[in-house]
């Protein structure tokens, strides 16, 4: 199983989409369902990070992403073979301009 590491600004993406669940819109079942079906897929990916389709950008992208769907986020994460890791780098809504984001 790979072991799996956050960019910072993915964990602050799951702690946003988590408080404004929970905060704005005043539910906190859901904000906690999210949070883990987040931890769930992330389960999922360290043991088969593989399975996930590699995300096909309109533009060239520095590094080779895979995206893992979460309700209506996408988590990107890349693969590093040689260290037997996984790196979150981002967790996005879906209808957001991504290319744009990941450049």
């Amino acid at each position: 199983m790979y072991k799996i590491e956050f960019l910072p600004i993915a964990k602050k993406d799951i702690d946003d989409i988590i408080y404004y669940i929970s905060h704005q819109l005043k539910n906190i079942p859901a904000s906690k369902k999210l949070r883990d079906l987040f931890m769930k897929s992330i389960d999922n990916i360290a043991e088969f990070p593989y399975g996930c389709s590699v995300y096909k950008s309109i533009g060239k992208l520095k590094n080779e992403y895979r995206s893992y769907r979460v309700k209506n986020f996408l988590m990107f994460y890349t693969i590093n073979k040689d260290e037997n890791l996984i790196t979150i780098v981002r967790v996005l809504y879906k209808k957001m301009d991504i290319n744009n984001i990941l450049e």
